[in-house]
């Protein structure tokens, strides 16, 4: 015994020895030298809240459970330090018991990983920057690119990729030298971070080219204005030692989506533009497709076609079930609007919602939206089918004065009881909403309908603020599932979705997960706690008068 304490007094990692209730009993100096603490501040505490993660009780309620399943757990968490602040530490826990096989001890060995941690982090940016500007190089920007796609059709959005070529750069290189032409490159990567916001990206494609994202855009005019400024900021003069010298670019610009859908296509198109700004004299930028006229005749007749929409019924409501994951039955579904476009066929919204918001169309849209699902659901209903209706609700319609007027009249036209209705908002317009959207919300809620916060963890709002808003259920995003494929839970993938189901267990909010697409997803889903899910695996949007046909 004298020797095992020997030991654990004079080990380099830090030991902590609990009881059986989780409280420290003994510590060894590794353990102060860390963390700060000493054993008087320690003594009887529970380690979690005082020494370890004191904000994620739910994560440590896994963590002990596996102690208790498999004798032991391992794995990185963060440590917290008395004077403040954490640091990432790795921790084994392991259970002790006695001859009798009962529990005596906890036995906590724990290591400061910063320094490990930061070389990742060097070894991770060395791999996704470029050597020479620091910017990100093509692996980031594939990355970046992917995200912004993923988040554009979430939010149908507007994106947009510039490709940026230096005019005459190799001449440059050859008359004054490599060097000049590098410090030349720096100062044009500089600049041209400069010019843009902090939600976009600026890459070196390779050589003289450089790749810009433009995310959540807000139309061509603001896409031009910054191609305008990339344009007049790369030639204004440069002074690199002795040289005093001039550069322009030429610039090719591509718009998501309609200039292209994937990765692949969208740089594809740019580079193409950026060749036809090129032959068009340099020193300019060029749209992919560069007869805008042609996309401004497309809009006048959406728009056209839009406000006719209306009148001639050619509106259409799919419903997208919601499934209990424990039992399998449908609870409810969710209204997707589609219009049947005379010539173009069936639009999904992607096509047309942005062009209704533009044009002042989307209250009067989402009115109809209302009214349709809540009679639908009213049918479910007659039938036999107690299911609630989920509505996307706009920023339009959120910020209009009549929102909780045209509820209760959808509500009071087709007699759905109001708790069967559940009203969506995103969560980025719950985070711009402020006080304002926030009465809007309370007000819906009294009158007894449902409120749900979509796409949550795409953005940066936080568990703890929704305690201020009345809301019932979060969606969770597509992207923090695991991956269709194969199901494999990769921590990046799912580590924000176990959070969200964790955390909204504690602030008793309702949980579902959307784009569910597998049965492993279904089975992660479950085990994490997730209550109900929506997506292919259980059906795709059907018609309102299909979905009783599932049940069968």
């Amino acid at each position: 015994m004298y020797l095992s304490m020997q030991v654990i007094e004079h080990a380099s990692v830090a030991i902590v020895v609990l009881d059986p209730q989780q409280r420290v009993v003994s510590m060894n100096p590794a353990y102060s030298e860390i963390s700060g603490y000493s054993l008087d501040d320690m003594l009887g505490k529970p380690f979690v809240q005082h020494g370890v993660e004191p904000d994620a009780p739910a994560f440590f309620d896994h963590v002990w459970d596996e102690v208790e399943a498999n004798g032991y757990w391992q794995g990185d968490i963060a440590g917290q330090r008395r004077a403040g602040g954490r640091y990432p530490a790795w921790l084994s826990l392991t259970a002790i018991r006695d001859s009798q096989g009962q529990l005596s001890n906890y036995l906590a060995i724990l290591s400061d990983i910063s320094e490990r941690k930061k070389n990742e982090e060097h070894t991770r940016h060395l791999a996704e920057h470029d050597f020479l500007t620091d910017l990100p190089n093509r692996v980031l920007l594939l990355d970046r690119l992917s995200q912004a796609l993923a988040a554009a059709r979430r939010k149908l959005s507007m994106l947009a990729i510039l490709y940026l070529d230096l005019d005459h750069f190799k001449h440059i290189n050859d008359s004054m030298g490599h060097h000049v032409g590098d410090l030349l490159l720096k100062e044009v990567a500089r600049r041209l971070v400069r010019c843009v916001r902090g939600v976009d990206t600026v890459s070196r494609h390779g050589g003289d080219e450089f790749v810009i994202i433009l995310a959540e855009v807000g139309g061509i005019d603001q896409v031009a204005h910054v191609a305008s400024s990339l344009l007049h900021a790369v030639t204004q003069p440069y002074q690199l030692g002795e040289y005093e010298l001039q550069v322009a670019t030429s610039i090719g610009v591509a718009i998501f989506p309609s200039d292209g859908d994937s990765i692949d296509t969208l740089v594809h198109n740019a580079d193409i533009a950026m060749y036809h700004a090129k032959e068009s004299g340099r020193n300019n930028f060029q749209f992919f497709n560069a007869e805008m006229n042609a996309q401004i005749v497309e809009r006048a007749s959406l728009e056209q076609g839009l406000r006719a929409a209306l009148g001639r019924d050619e509106f259409v409501l799919e419903f997208q079930p919601a499934l209990d994951v424990a039992s399998g039955q449908i609870i409810g579904a969710e209204a997707l609007l589609r219009w049947r476009h005379p010539q173009l066929g069936v639009l999904p919204p992607e096509r047309f919602i942005a062009v209704a918001e533009e044009c002042g169309l989307m209250v009067s849209i989402g009115n109809w939206v209302l009214q349709q699902a809540c009679r639908r659901a009213r049918a479910w209903h007659d039938a036999g089918q107690a299911w609630h209706v989920a509505v996307n609700l706009s920023p339009a319609q959120c910020l209009h004065n009549n929102l909780l007027l045209s509820v209760q009249e959808a509500l009071a036209a087709s007699g759905l009881p109001a708790a069967c209705l559940e009203l969506e908002v995103t969560e980025s317009l719950l985070m711009k909403g402020g006080a304002r959207l926030a009465g809007v919300l309370a007000q819906l809620r009294a009158l007894g309908a449902r409120l749900a916060i979509d796409d949550f963890g795409t953005g940066y709002s936080r568990l703890a603020n929704l305690r201020h808003y009345p809301v019932d259920k979060l969606k969770i995003d597509p992207s923090f599932l695991p991956a269709a494929a194969d199901g494999a839970a990769g921590e990046s993938d799912t580590m924000v979705a176990a959070t969200i189901i964790a955390m909204a267990r504690e602030l008793q909010l309702t949980v579902i997960a959307e784009g569910v697409e597998t049965a492993q997803q279904l089975a992660y889903l479950r085990g994490q706690g997730c209550q109900q899910y929506q997506g292919r695996y259980a059906s795709a949007q059907v018609e309102g008068s299909a979905l009783a046909k599932l049940l069968h």
